[in-house]
């Protein structure tokens, strides 16, 4: 088990500059993949890694 800590949706969007509707967008389109705790999505810091990442060669 990693150490590294779940980031939150709006931290995520302020990380990546984009709004909280457009990552809530991305989940909804299966593209960036949250993990559900209750209602809350949270991020895995290597898959917002691996979203950019995918996002640069897409380009």
């Amino acid at each position: 088990m990693t150490t590294d800590r779940l980031l939150t949706l709006l931290e995520v969007a302020d990380l990546l500059r984009v709004s909280p509707h457009t990552v809530r967008a991305w989940v909804r389109k299966g593209r960036l993949r949250p993990v559900r705790i209750c209602r809350r999505l949270l991020f895995a810091p290597d898959a917002v890694s691996r979203f950019v990442n995918s996002a640069e060669v897409a380009q």
